[in-house]
């Protein structure tokens, strides 16, 4: 999760948080420009996943890895009892899959998406020729490896705080706005929290009551005391 100073934190300049801003490839690179050359060659017309959507099933070798241009994406796990684990939610701008040989969850459109599949071997061959892009994929599993240990660590919270965690580290995601959309289903976040529905619900309602947020709509908060909720989240 991200730790940031929230007493310095400037003011908005979006005024709402969402996911249905594109984000290419070239975007999400910045001003890695020795990289931005190296994987220009490579295909990235993205493909389109409707909500739900299988993307790729546990245990398929992993030929590709994995940019999210559009929507949510979302890796889980179902267990023999029935019990659904979301592992990780992958926001636009997200590289993943990088780590893996078999990818060890159920890729899955979390909601209406458009991902970029980039064949392995192909990275494989850039990065042993580019050290930068070396580096860059260093850094996406870091990165990655290191928001699984985040969420580990995270489930030994109460609840409310596991809530709080979530919405702070998604409103910072999607570039911090005023306003926060919430594009996955309640049933998506309390099965990443290991949380009920009912549970997700009541503790939003006790964060509304703090005054750290407030509900808009179903799908919309304002995050109101960020500064609080950042002292939740570290």
């Amino acid at each position: 999760m991200a730790n940031l100073d929230f007493d310095t934190t400037p003011k908005p300049e979006n005024i709402f948080g969402t996911v249905e801003t594109s984000i290419h490839l070239t975007e999400a690179l910045g001003s890695e420009e020795t990289v931005k050359r190296a994987l220009s060659a490579l295909p990235q017309v993205p493909v389109r996943f409707y909500r739900d959507n299988v993307i790729t099933w546990e245990g398929d070798a992993a030929e590709y890895v994995f940019f999210v241009v559009r929507g949510v994406v979302r890796g889980c796990k179902v267990f023999k009892s029935g019990v659904r684990n979301v592992v990780a939610f992958y926001l636009p701008g997200d590289f993943f899959g990088w780590p893996y040989l078999n990818h060890p969850l159920s890729i899955e459109a979390a909601t209406d998406t458009d991902v970029v599949f980039i064949k392995r071997s192909s990275l494989l061959s850039i990065a042993s020729q580019e050290a930068a892009v070396a580096n860059f994929l260093l850094r996406v599993t870091t990165s990655e490896l290191g928001r699984a240990q985040d969420h580990i660590l995270l489930m030994s919270k109460s609840a409310k705080c596991r809530v709080a965690t979530f919405f702070i580290d998604l409103w910072i995601r999607l570039g911090r706005a005023e306003y926060l959309d919430i594009p996955m289903s309640h049933q998506d976040i309390a099965d990443h929290l290991g949380l009920t529905i009912e549970t997700v619900s009541r503790a939003i309602s006790g964060l509304e009551r703090s005054k750290m947020l407030t509900r808009i709509s179903y799908k919309r908060l304002l995050v109101r005391n960020r500064l609080t909720l950042g002292h939740m989240m570290n």
